[in-house]
């Protein structure tokens, strides 16, 4: 085992065994029904509502210049290497390229709602992202329950793998503690063994990196329903993207003039990406809009953090 392996083992043990504000608590294992989602209840599901800051103010704020070398910590992104089909049973359909990005469905108190999530590379292979407010409801302080994951899914579809449940969820404790926009990030632990083998050989997974600096060639991809996106219905159900660059201010990486409306929260914004493959490299999500400065918002990685999140789904 490399020292980095071992570095981050014991951060992630360090850190679940000595918070004590129960910060890092055993994750949270949402309340799941097999039967909840018919496909009626997926298609009514209302995308969940974006968080808007318009309280904030960047106009002052300059650029951060990047100062870290990423290539010290990131994990690259990894192809499918199987395909099936939940709907044939048939293990060789036609599937020409990865799909690590899905709609994440939750519930809440009878109502329904969607988000967006992906596939991350992980040791277990069974990891994806989303934007922590996907998973925890603060108004209720509650996390949602029914937690499903279609990766593919598009046009109103579900993707070549149906629904994969949620077995675990794991959100960042500033944002489970003092609702901070700035952490609003957080992973989920898929239920999935086909094969015996995980989610990611059969969807691809995005791989990651931390700290990248200014002026990054991004590309984000959500179900966006309404907001401003250019070529996209923004009707909610379909698998859209937006490249261009982001920039990094003090708090958040940032766009201007890009609102994703509703149900793309937690899309990742991804650099390196690779259209022939469908991948690239996670480095945020998108979390919220700054209605003031009218601009996208997606959360600074730690790296620290991102670690102790897989090691509390994974331990």
């Amino acid at each position: 085992m490399n020292k980095k392996i071992i570095f981050y083992f014991l951060t992630a043990l360090v850190v679940l065994i000595f918070k004590t504000d129960s910060s890092y608590s055993l994750p949270t294992i949402p309340k799941y029904d097999e039967n909840y989602w018919t496909s009626e209840k997926m298609k009514k599901a209302k995308p969940l509502t974006t968080k808007n800051i318009g309280f904030r103010t960047r106009s002052s704020v300059e650029p951060i210049k990047n100062t870290t070398d990423s290539s010290k910590d990131a994990k690259s992104m990894q192809p499918f290497e199987r395909k099936y089909d939940t709907k044939t049973g048939v293990a060789n359909v036609d599937q020409p390229k990865n799909f690590p990005v899905g709609m994440l469905f939750m519930s809440l108190n009878g109502e329904d709602f969607t988000c967006t999530a992906s596939v991350i590379n992980t040791d277990d292979g069974n990891i994806g992202a989303t934007a922590a407010h996907c998973l925890y409801n603060h108004n209720a302080q509650a996390y949602f329950q029914n937690v499903m994951f279609s990766p593919g899914y598009d046009n109103g579809q579900p993707g070549p793998l149906g629904k994969v449940p949620i077995a675990k969820m794991a959100i960042t404790p500033e944002f489970l503690n003092n609702n901070d926009n700035e952490f609003d990030w957080g992973m989920v632990l898929f239920n999935l063994k086909m094969e015996n083998l995980p989610l990611k050989y059969y969807t691809g997974a995005l791989g990651w990196e931390f700290q990248l600096g200014t002026n990054v060639p991004t590309t984000i991809q959500g179900y966006p329903n309404g907001g401003n996106l250019p070529n996209c219905p923004n009707n909610g159900q379909t698998l859209c993207m937006w490249q261009g660059k982001t920039i990094l201010t003090n708090d958040y990486y940032n766009v201007h003039d890009l609102n994703l409306g509703e149900g793309a929260s937690g899309g990742p914004l991804i650099t390196q990406y690779d259209p022939n493959l469908n991948l690239g490299l996670l480095y945020s999500n998108y979390a919220s809009f700054d209605e003031l400065n009218d601009q996208l918002l997606g959360p600074i990685y730690d790296a620290i953090e991102f670690h102790a999140l897989i090691g509390e789904l994974t331990l």
